[in-house]
C-alpha cells in the first residue's frame, strides 16, 4: 500500500472535480425516474422505468464519480503524470453526462432513434477517458501502488468489455441488428457490476481502507491475488453462460464467494483499526461492505421472481453507491483544500481546515437518509403500490443533500479563494 504520495502530480483540480460534482445530480434524476414511474419500475428488471434509471445510476453516477477518482488518484499514487488536456477531459464529462441522459431516454421511453446517438456519445467519451488512463497504467508504477495499478488495469479491461457489450445493444435496440439479447444483457450487466465497478472499488480499497480509516493493510497475498480470482471467476461464469447457461448459476458461486470473501475481510480490517470512532466514510464502507456480502448470499438463494432487484438494489444502491457516496465525502474536501493549499497567493491560516470545508455532520446526515432509501427500496419490492414512490422521494433526498453538501462545499472554497488575490 503507498503511503509516500505524488500529490505534486494532482492534475488541475476543474478535471477531477468537474466529475465528482456532477456525479450526484444524475443520482437525483435516477430518484426521479423512479419516483415518475412508481410501482412499476418494481414490476421486473426488464420495465423501462427501472432500466432508465439503472443506467442514470451505473453511467450517470457511478461511472462519473469513478472516472473522477481515477483521474486523481493514479498520478498521484503511482507517481506517474497523467494530463489529459482541458479539451479532452470535458468532451469525456459531456460526452458521458449526454450519452447517459440520452440512453436513459431510450431505454425510459422506448425511444429507437435515441440508441445510436447515445452509443456513439458514450464510446467517444469512454475513450477520451480511457487512453491517458491505459497509458499511465501501461507505466512501472512503484512496488507499494502496484496491487492498486494492477486492479486498475484489470478493471479498464472490464469496462471496456462493458462498452463494447453496451454498443451491441444498442444496435439490437435501434433496430440495426438482431443480437440474443438476455444473453448480452447479462454478460454487459455481469462485465459492468463486477468487472469494472467491483474490480474498481475492491483496488481502490486496498489503498484507501488503510490510509483513510487508519487500518492494518491487506494481506499481501490478497493484494496479489484478489483481483486476478475475481476476474477469472467472471471469465469462467462467462463462458458457463454463454456455452451452458443451464451452469451458469453454479459457475457464479466462486465469483460471488471471492466477493464475499473480500467483504468480510475489510470488515475485519475496520473492525480492528486504530481510531475508533465512526466518520460518514466508516459508516458508508460498513454499509458497503454489508451489502456486498448480503449480494453474494442474495446471488446463492434460489431464484425467485423479484430476486434480480433485490440483488440489483443491494448490489448498486448499497455496495456501490455506499463506497462511492463515502469517497466523495473524502476525496472531495480533500481536493479542495489541497488546492487552496498551494495557491501562490494563500498566507498562512487563510486555509480552513478539511473538516470546516465539509464538515462531517453534513456526512452522517446524508448517510442515515441513503440508508433510509436503500431499505424502502429493498422492502419496495416486496410491497410496490404503498413503498414504490416513498423509497424513491427518500432516495431523491440523499442524492440531492450529497450534490448540495458537495456543491456548497465547492463554492466556499471558491469564495475563499478569491480573497486572496492581491486587490
Amino acid at each position: 500500500m503507498q503511503r509516500a504520495l505524488a500529490y505534486a502530480l494532482s492534475p488541475a483540480p476543474g478535471v477531477p472535480l468537474r466529475f465528482l460534482l456532477t456525479a450526484p445530480w444524475f443520482a437525483l434524476m435516477a430518484a426521479l425516474v423512479l419516483l415518475w414511474a412508481g410501482e412499476a419500475a418494481f414490476a421486473s428488471r426488464w420495465s423501462s422505468a427501472t432500466l432508465g434509471a439503472t443506467h442514470l445510476l451505473t453511467l450517470g453516477y457511478l461511472s462519473m464519480a469513478m472516472a473522477g477518482s481515477m483521474l486523481q488518484l493514479i498520478p498521484v499514487v503511482t507517481g506517474t503524470p497523467l494530463a489529459p488536456s482541458r479539451t479532452s477531459a470535458a468532451g469525456a464529462w459531456g460526452g458521458l453526462a449526454v450519452g447517459a441522459m440520452l440512453l436513459s431516454a431510450a431505454l425510459g421511453l422506448n425511444a429507437s432513434s435515441l440508441f445510436l446517438p447515445a452509443a456513439l456519445l458514450l464510446s467517444a467519451a469512454f475513450i477520451l477517458f480511457a487512453m491517458p488512463i491505459a497509458k499511465a497504467l501501461a507505466a512501472p508504477a512503484p512496488r507499494p501502488a502496484i496491487p492498486m495499478v494492477r486492479g486498475m488495469r484489470i478493471a479498464l479491461g472490464g469496462l471496456v468489455a462493458t462498452v463494447a457489450l453496451g454498443v451491441a445493444l444498442t444496435f439490437h435496440f435501434g433496430g440495426h441488428t438482431v443480437l440474443p439479447v438476455v444473453m448480452l444483457a447479462d454478460l454487459h450487466a455481469a462485465w459492468g457490476l463486477v468487472g469494472w465497478v467491483a474490480m474498481l472499488v475492491v483496488c481502490v480499497a486496498f489503498q484507501v481502507i488503510p490510509m483513510f480509516q487508519s487500518s492494518q493493510i491487506y494481506p499481501p497475498p490478497v493484494t496479489r491475488y484478489g483481483p486476478w480470482i475475481l476476474a477469472g471467476a467472471l471469465l469462467v461464469w462467462s463462458a458457463a453462460w454463454i456455452g451452458a447457461p443451464d451452469f451458469a448459476a453454479m459457475a457464479g458461486m466462486p465469483a460471488a464467494a471471492a466477493m464475499a470473501a473480500f467483504a468480510a475481510l475489510s470488515a475485519w480490517l475496520l473492525a480492528r483499526r486504530k481510531r475508533k470512532e465512526a466518520d460518514a466514510t466508516t459508516l458508508y464502507w460498513r454499509l458497503s461492505l454489508g451489502c456486498l456480502a448480503g449480494s453474494a448470499v442474495l446471488y446463492l438463494m434460489p431464484a425467485g421472481e423479484n430476486m434480480a432487484l433485490f440483488i440489483g438494489i443491494t448490489f448498486v444502491g448499497g455496495f456501490a453507491m455506499g463506497a462511492v457516496n463515502g469517497m466523495l465525502y473524502k476525496i472531495v474536501p480533500f481536493l479542495l483544500w489541497y488546492h487552496m493549499q498551494h495557491d501562490p497567493h494563500a498566507k498562512k491560516g487563510d486555509v480552513p481546515p478539511i473538516r470546516a470545508i465539509l464538515p462531517d455532520a453534513c456526512g452522517r446526515r446524508q448517510f442515515w437518509w441513503h440508508a433510509a432509501a436503500l431499505a424502502a427500496l429493498l422492502a419496495a419490492v416486496h410491497w410496490p403500490l404503498w413503498l414504490a414512490r416513498p423509497a424513491a422521494a427518500l432516495l431523491a433526498i440523499a442524492s440531492l443533500r450529497l450534490a448540495l453538501d458537495l456543491g456548497s462545499a465547492a463554492l466556499r472554497c471558491r469564495r475563499i479563494q478569491a480573497r486572496f488575490q492581491p486587490s
